[in-house]
């Protein structure tokens, strides 16, 4: 081999060592790039608490969902307080309110409050309420409103 040769072969490997190094790099800025973006999302569609609401009522709410082909609304809780809860739960003349807060919109209509059996703390229930008109849409943010206590920012799944 020729020297010509020989530092033509060293070009052509210090360029294929470059390219690898700006694809590796390249591929590690976008996976830093996702993970930050879903960390984001993940703190954006975190559940807020209240510990005034936990306190009065007994119960953590835990998720909102919209569910039912658009139709029907679960609000899910974790309940605190065995006696307090069965207070809350038994209360169908006073439903929590569930409110849009990009829009007018909110619900009351409860269509299975009571679930008639004895509540157990740390198990999960859940409410389903009529989604009136619409009133919360996937994705948007609402507010619990029971009474004078109120639980904002609350992700609607």
């Amino acid at each position: 081999m020729t020297v010509q040769t020989l530092a033509a072969r060293r070009d052509v490997t210090i360029a294929a060592r470059a390219l690898v190094v700006a694809v590796v790099l390249a591929l590690a800025a976008v996976v830093t790039g996702n993970l930050l973006g879903d960390r984001a999302e993940a703190s954006r569609m975190r559940m807020p608490q209240s510990a005034a609401m936990e306190q009065a009522l007994g119960v953590r709410f835990s998720r909102i969902a919209v569910v039912g082909d658009g139709g029907l609304i679960t609000l899910s809780y974790v309940v605190l307080d065995a006696e307090k809860a069965s207070r809350f739960q038994s209360d169908v003349a006073h439903p929590p309110t569930l409110r849009s807060e990009a829009r007018q919109g909110s619900t009351h209509r409860v269509s299975l409050m009571k679930q008639g059996h004895t509540l157990r703390p740390g198990q999960t229930y859940y409410l389903v309420f009529e989604n009136t008109a619409g009133a919360l849409h996937p994705g948007e943010l609402a507010t619990i409103d029971d009474g004078a206590l109120h639980l904002p920012h609350v992700p609607v799944l």
